[in-house]
């Protein structure tokens, strides 16, 4: 999901090691009580809509193309494991995804779903290890598989399977080193991903008179002080009107500094709780909050407008200014993006996460889109293939285009949202910003999830001063730790 930040780089290989810390925590539930591995369910799932008759005849030929590098599969079931289904399965209108469409052309490819929970998802995937009942693979998308997976050996090297000099492979090489664990390499990663947008609806803008951001960006006027003065007239409380809802706007404005709050530097794991950009940004954060421009979600059984995962509600109808979320969230059936508004009538629309007036970019939080070979997974080489199917959906042009017709004739998605959709992948391929926290070790992520959303916490937000004070040396206790880890392996 992303192409590479020369301070990740310099920083790969001791990263990789550098979560060996963290892996403790990962084996073993909160009351020390080992997950079931009979808890994990295998579903098989349906396979969502076909592609349209002309699509399917681009994969098709696709997927006839040989190369001598062809792949043959005795088993042609993959078993997944996560929290989600991989299978389009979320509606009646969901497309199957042309990665999985290639999969099924080429190989004749299935995936059985083996479910978890967010929360359960390292217990699930130990237990299931250790009872020699792996599941086949599992996703690295969240930035928190690897090193972790790694560490505690839940997940494999694919080197045996992946060549990443291959024409095929090359060009995501430099993502791929920077999950090298002695060594070896343990994500396959398809493509670099912005991870989140600033979505807002078109239409309700123009009603309120209210600027587009997409031609504030264009100006060169989309930044940290127009957005939150946008916010602060907005915002009114009393008629239930919230500048903002989600659960990712404190992460894509602290990361929008180009600073992650745990980085690396000449080779070491770094605390930059006191660099001043992430202060700045803190203390503007602070500042929205004060002006109540985000919806109370503790007031609403810390849930989001809607309920628990109903993402977009508020702003078709104007009660919502701007939904901070990942692109997934409206790259999906109408039925499912409907709270954002109608996308096939131009409604919906989207600008990168603003940044400072005063950048010298325009950085991009990101993260990778990926997968792992779990520890003794029973099809490797399915799983193998399956890689070779993503990274086929990501560079063959005639399959990128088949996605691009799925957004915008099955999803409603204008022109507009595909020239700006590419342009942000541009931006987060130039100007990627990496959070290292969930790589480094649990206790470390914990802590920096609190302190990134401190400031804006709905029901006791504290001053930036405060933060620091209070966590400080604690982070760096826990970055020393893991920093000693590293160094006796």
């Amino acid at each position: 999901m992303r192409k590479i930040k020369k301070a990740a780089s310099i920083a790969a290989a001791i990263l990789m090691s550098v979560s060996a810390a963290s892996c403790g925590s990962t084996s073993s539930s909160e009351d020390g009580k080992a997950a079931d591995a009979n808890s994990v369910a295998l579903q098989t799932t349906a396979s969502g809509r076909d592609l349209h008759e002309s699509q399917q005849e681009v994969i098709d030929d696709i997927a006839s193309d040989s190369k001598p590098d062809d792949r043959k599969l005795e088993n042609t079931n993959i078993k997944w494991f996560s929290f989600w289904d991989i299978n389009p399965t979320s509606s009646d209108d969901k497309d199957i995804g042309v990665d999985l469409a290639l999969f099924k052309s080429k190989y004749n490819g299935t995936i059985e779903y083996v479910s978890t929970t967010y929360e359960k998802k390292f217990d699930d995937l130990a237990a299931a290890v250790l009872a020699n009942e792996s599941p086949d693979f599992c996703g690295a998308d969240d930035m928190d598989m690897f090193p972790k997976g790694a560490i505690k050996e839940m997940i494999e090297p694919i080197d045996d399977y992946i060549d990443f000099d291959s024409e095929l492979w090359k060009d995501v090489k430099t993502a791929a080193d920077q999950f090298v664990y002695h060594g070896k390499h343990y994500v396959g990663i398809s493509r670099v991903d912005p991870a989140y947008i600033w979505v807002y609806n078109k239409t309700v803008l123009e009603e309120l008179g209210i600027e587009d951001p997409v031609e504030m960006f264009d100006e060169g006027n989309w930044n940290w002080e127009t957005m939150f003065n946008m916010c602060k007239d907005f915002a009114d409380p009393e008629n239930d009107k919230y500048a903002l809802d989600a659960w990712y706007y404190e992460n894509a404005l602290t990361e929008s500094t180009g600073v992650p709050l745990i980085g690396m530097k000449d080779g070491n794991i770094v605390n930059n709780i006191n660099d001043p950009k992430i202060a700045k940004v803190q203390e503007m954060m602070y500042d929205l909050q004060k002006n109540n421009v985000v919806y109370p979600k503790h007031e609403h059984e810390w849930n989001v407008r809607g309920g628990k995962d109903k993402w977009g509600t508020g702003l078709a109808s104007g009660l919502t200014l701007f939904y901070p979320i990942g692109f997934w969230a409206i790259e999906d059936a109408l039925s499912v993006t409907a709270p954002f508004g109608d996308i096939s009538k131009g409604e919906v629309m989207f600008a990168p996460v603003p940044c400072d007036k005063d950048s010298d970019a325009q950085y991009v939080p990101s993260r990778v889109h990926g997968f792992c070979i779990v520890k003794n997974a029973k099809n490797p080489e399915g799983v193998a293939a399956w890689l070779d199917c993503t990274r086929y959906a990501e560079a063959d042009p005639k399959a990128k285009e088949v996605t691009i017709t799925q957004l915008k004739e099955d999803y409603g998605w204008t022109d507009e949202m595909i020239e700006m959709r590419d342009r942000i992948y541009q931006m987060a391929a130039e100007h990627p910003v990496f959070e290292f926290a969930q790589g480094v070790s649990t206790d470390i992520s914990g802590v920096t999830d609190n302190i990134i959303k401190a400031t804006m916490h709905p029901s006791d937000p504290k001053s930036w001063t405060q933060v620091v004070q209070e966590n400080e040396k604690k982070l760096d206790y826990l970055i020393n730790e893991a920093q000693e880890k590293v160094a006796a392996q």
